[in-house]
Order: structure tokens, then sequence, then C-alpha cells
């Protein structure tokens, strides 16, 4: 798992870089909609986000080319993100 975290984290790091994204954060795309959100890097010790890397590599493999693609609604990446930050 630890691998695959690595993997995932350095290519969503390498595309991010396109857009902009702040030092010390990480863009991910979340949804159907693929809606652009960026997450302070902290943010990937914690084990929900951790069981999101893992479906997202279980989803789409490493072959992403647009962004680390998150396969969960909008409204629950969300509240996993609030609960992160209030927690």
């Amino acid at each position: 798992m630890k691998t695959t975290l690595k993997k995932l984290v350095e290519k969503a790091r390498l595309i991010g870089h396109r857009r902009r994204t702040p030092v010390g954060c990480l863009p991910l795309y979340v949804g159907e909609e693929q809606r652009r959100f960026v997450v302070p890097t902290n943010f990937l010790s914690h084990p929900l986000f951790r069981i999101m890397f893992e479906m997202a590599y279980l989803e789409y493999g490493f072959d992403q080319e647009s962004g680390l693609l998150i396969p969960c609604d909008v409204s629950v990446f969300e509240e996993v993100v609030g609960a992160i930050e209030g927690g």
C-alpha cells in the first residue's frame, strides 16, 4: 500500500504543477464531474484519505493521465475533508 500511495501522490504532484498548485498541497479530481480540489499534503497520512487513495488505485490504477481521480461523490469527499479539518 505504501508504494501505491507514493506513486499516486507523485503523479498527482507532477500533474498539479501544470495548474499552479500551491506548495504543500496536492490537486485531486473528485467524482464523475471531476471537480478539482486542492488539499494540504498533511491530509495524506489520514486514514480516510488512505482509503480514498486505495479506492482510486483499485478503480483507475496508476495510468491516470489527467490528474489523480478519486472515485466518490463530491459531497462525500467534502464531508471527509470537513472531518479531517475538524478532527
